[in-house]
């Protein structure tokens, strides 16, 4: 089967490089002395696995070029996706802060924004198309909690490097002396302010921002992020003096800012508090695989183990009466079977009982790893052959049953009839009887023509009368 055996000095050590507890079944179990013919027994009852695997592995070799669905459409990849996501917090202190008078700072727009082309005029910042805004009134210390910090969601970090999160910035905007008017008050929900409300900020501001690549490179540094505890950084961001042109703020959600019509010696800086931590932390304090100490790693190990024990789960495969077992471990919550990467602990439980139930699963999870144990089904049938030995199966008939495809039904002769115009005609004659042609009379079908009864002068057709 595929994946990574643990090897005999990892075993001992639980696979991951520090010591565990012996009352612990991730452990390799010791094998008992056998005699031959136990030994012989064991090793037949192990290869029981084969046939199963073999089949998954024909499945995956055809669902590679014909796959019956895409594996990110899935929903617990996507939720593990999310997860992954970084939320983060930015908020002013007033100590960091103590050399600025609050009117001087608040209120404070924070968007998050991307700039539309790297292109700008001379004296303009590039035009921003932001997303989402934030109000701030006061410092973290001080005043309602939902005016003092800003809250936002940015992609995980590997895909904080990609061409379209690279330019992702926090724009910071202060309306000196405005912080008693409600600018925007109106438009709020929580702290987040509505793009209506931003038109209002036309005129002379202060204004920096904070790139979030740069953020990332930062955050890269910080392994404890992965196990789910919050990041906190500090940033300096230059406030320069502008002139906000809201031009595109009604259209497209832009703005950009101009530096030509206010006076650039008012300059200030700002230092700015911004909290990280995982969208998914919450789950993975509630796990107690995540709750583990790595008080006995020593630091400069320490990025290795967290990075080495993030997705890996041990396999447990039990045979010969479950009396013994074989160990591997496999990364980034992949399948033993097929390889395929789940995402997380509880996706790889989906996958594995929708998509592998030929096997039997026994999930569970301690501080010190996360465990799947796996045996065959007594009902598999797997043990028994349709034929003889030493006879090919290729070889044999082969039958194949398959339901009859019923054909599709034609249209009854009511129903085509249906679609007949009556046509009134005067038999009195017999020249005139011949005169009229099949097709002013009706339909030919099955060397009958349908018309009507020569007793009948209106009403439809009778497919009981015949003619010719």
């Amino acid at each position: 089967m595929p994946g990574l055996p643990l090897p005999p000095a990892a075993q001992d050590a639980g696979g991951f490089g520090y010591p565990r507890s012996t009352d612990q079944t991730c452990r390799q179990q010791l094998r008992p002395r056998l005699s031959p013919d136990e030994q012989l027994a064991a090793e037949e009852s192990f290869a029981l696995y084969c046939k199963p695997v073999e089949l998954y592995n024909i499945i995956q070799r055809r669902a590679v070029k014909n796959p019956a669905f895409l594996q990110r459409c899935l929903h617990y990849k996507i939720h593990a996706r999310r997860k992954k996501r970084i939320q983060i917090t930015v908020s002013l202190s007033r100590g960091t802060n103590a050399e600025w008078p609050e009117h001087n700072i608040f209120p404070l727009y924070v968007l998050l924004a991307t700039p539309t082309s790297n292109i700008s005029l001379e004296g303009h910042s590039p035009i921003y198309r932001f997303n989402q805004a934030c109000l701030l009134t006061s410092f973290s210390e001080f005043g309602n909690k939902d005016h003092t910090k800003a809250t936002f969601i940015i992609p995980n970090l590997k895909n904080l490097t990609t061409s379209r999160a690279c330019g992702l910035n926090i724009i910071l905007i202060s309306r000196e002396g405005q912080v008693g008017e409600n600018i925007g008050e109106n438009n709020t929900s929580g702290n987040h302010v509505e793009g209506s409300a931003l038109q209002k900020l036309e005129g002379n501001c202060n204004w920096g921002k904070i790139p979030i690549d740069l953020l990332g490179s930062s955050l890269e540094n910080c392994v404890t992020l992965s196990l789910g505890h919050t990041v906190e950084l500090a940033s300096t961001v230059s406030m320069s003096p502008s002139f906000l042109e809201p031009k595109f703020l009604e259209r497209d959600s832009c703005l950009t800012f101009c530096s030509h019509k206010v006076d650039a010696t008012g300059s200030y800086q700002l230092q700015v508090g911004i909290s990280a931590q995982e969208v998914g932390a919450r789950d993975m304090s509630e796990s107690p695989y995540y709750s583990y100490s790595y008080s006995d790693v020593p630091p400069p190990m320490l990025p290795h183990v967290i990075r080495l024990r993030a997705g890996n789960v041990v396999f447990n495969y039990k045979y010969y009466n479950n009396t013994m077992q074989k160990t591997e471990v496999t990364e980034d919550f992949a399948c033993p079977f097929c390889l395929v990467p789940c995402g997380s602990y509880k996706g790889l439980g989906c996958h594995l009982n929708s998509t592998h139930d030929l096997f039997h699963f026994e999930f569970w999870i301690s501080e010190e790893c996360q465990a799947v144990n796996v045996s065959l089904k007594t009902d598999a049938a797997w043990r028994t052959e349709l034929v003889a030995e030493g006879v090919d199966p290729r070889h044999q008939t082969f039958s194949y049953c398959s339901k009859f495809k019923k054909r599709r039904r034609l249209a009854t002769t009511a129903q085509k009839t249906s679609y007949v115009h009556p046509h009134i005609i005067d038999l009195d004659s017999p020249e005139d009887a011949q005169a009229v042609s099949e097709d002013d009379f009706g339909q030919k079908e099955d060397g009958l023509i349908y018309g009507l009864h020569p007793s009948c002068k209106t009403g439809p057709l009778s497919p009981d009368v015949g003619y010719g």
